[in-house]
């Protein structure tokens, strides 16, 4: 949290992105934040176990990739929205952190999946695999999302 910024009710930080922490008790507040943060971690979890396995099990199976982001799509654009928002938060501030690593991370991991999976051509020879694939980041995308959900929650848990 900026040491500048004071808020009534909790929340995101404008110029930072990290969590405010109330001046006044805002308890129901609070566990609505939690409850949406819990909502997100367990849909995350749900969706990212099939999505590591298809990864790791069939990567030569040709429709693993389209399974894939069906089910990564969620885990990164509802689940990891509140990333996307303070990261982007961060950057329009000029203050860069952790949630500036998280969004760039698995926006870019998620994006190069996408063009992987629908314009292969795009890339060079040079970037396929044994089979004449492409790699593809849908795991680490909805898996990175997940372990950082959860360790929004257990900080929220602690306050």
């Amino acid at each position: 949290m900026h040491p500048r910024v004071r808020s009534a009710k909790p929340g995101a930080c404008p110029i930072c992105g990290m969590v405010l922490e109330p001046r006044l008790g805002a308890g129901a507040e609070r566990e609505a934040e939690l409850a949406d943060m819990v909502r997100r971690l367990w849909v995350a979890a749900a969706l990212s176990v099939p999505v590591a396995i298809l990864d790791m099990a069939t990567p030569a199976w040709p429709i693993s990739p389209y399974i894939q982001l069906i089910l990564a799509t969620p885990v990164v654009v509802w689940a990891g929205m509140p990333f996307f928002a303070r990261g982007i938060a961060s950057l329009r501030n000029r203050s860069l952190n952790m949630f500036s690593l998280i969004a760039l991370g698995i926006g870019v991991a998620f994006v190069f999946s996408l063009v992987a999976t629908f314009a292969p051509g795009l890339f060079p020879m040079d970037m396929r695999m044994g089979a004449g694939g492409l790699p593809l980041y849908y795991e680490s995308a909805s898996v990175i999302t997940a372990l950082v959900l959860l360790g929004q929650v257990l900080e929220l848990r602690a306050r």
